[in-house]
């Protein structure tokens, strides 16, 4: 498989935003295995992709061992007391990650600290509303056990701004997914999927028109919104 080929619409979106450049030096913050790592190793300096999770940073080297995508590092961090010097990195990308940290303002704030004057963050992350936020958070928690909480994009925003941040620009993206492929990526044990199963088909009315929630013979689909967001420090 190519580079090219490991890219999807959100690695797209964050490359739509961060419009990197040769001279880029990037961190891409919380990176599991290096998917926003892979798509921009090409096409600047040099990145660094940190994370606390050391298997899922040892599957990222292997998949860059594979795809010899560039100058990209795989680094295991504390995510709350980066180890670089402020204004290291020209831009700093954040990618399907936010819902996963304790303290998400504290972690943009650190972000902020090693980007350089004049440089930029990316953050991308799925988003709810009034009528999927709990629906969406119970599937995802059934999903992934380190799952903390999706958060609306008003509440995405502000967090930015606590952490000192100016939104420069801002886009919202709908996405559709196949439930079985969402669920044998992250590895769902037979019995859990079955439980996802099930909530799905116990939502409210409201719930599935929101989510345009689509059953097909064997086939099930879902969409929800992606918010990518430009950052600079204020």
């Amino acid at each position: 498989m190519s580079v090219e080929g490991f890219r999807d619409a959100s690695t797209d979106l964050l490359l739509d935003l961060a419009r990197p450049s040769r001279h880029d030096v990037v961190l891409d913050y919380a990176c599991g295995v290096g998917m926003a790592a892979l798509a921009l190793a090409s096409v600047v300096e040099q990145v660094q992709a940190v994370d606390e999770l050391a298997d899922s940073l040892d599957e990222g080297r292997r998949l860059a061992a594979e795809l010899d995508p560039g100058a990209v590092d795989f680094l295991l961090v504390d995510l709350s007391a980066l180890p670089f010097a402020d204004g290291d990195f020209s831009l700093v990308v954040c990618l399907d990650a936010l819902h996963r940290l304790p303290a998400p303002a504290a972690a943009l704030a650190e972000m902020a600290r090693v980007t350089s004057p004049g440089g930029r963050i990316v953050v991308l992350d799925l988003v709810v509303d009034g009528v999927t936020d709990d629906a969406l958070n119970e599937l995802a928690r059934l999903r992934d056990p380190g799952h903390r909480g999706y958060r609306t994009a008003n509440r995405l925003a502000a967090l930015a701004e606590e952490a000192g941040l100016g939104i420069a620009e801002q886009r919202l993206e709908r996405r559709t997914v196949d439930l079985e492929y969402w669920l044998q990526a992250a590895a769902v044990p037979a019995q859990t999927a079955d439980l996802v199963r099930l909530r799905l088909r116990e939502m409210t009315p409201a719930v599935q028109e929101r989510l345009d929630l689509a059953f097909a013979d064997d086939l099930v689909s879902f969409s929800f919104d992606v918010l990518g967001l430009r950052l600079e420090r204020a």
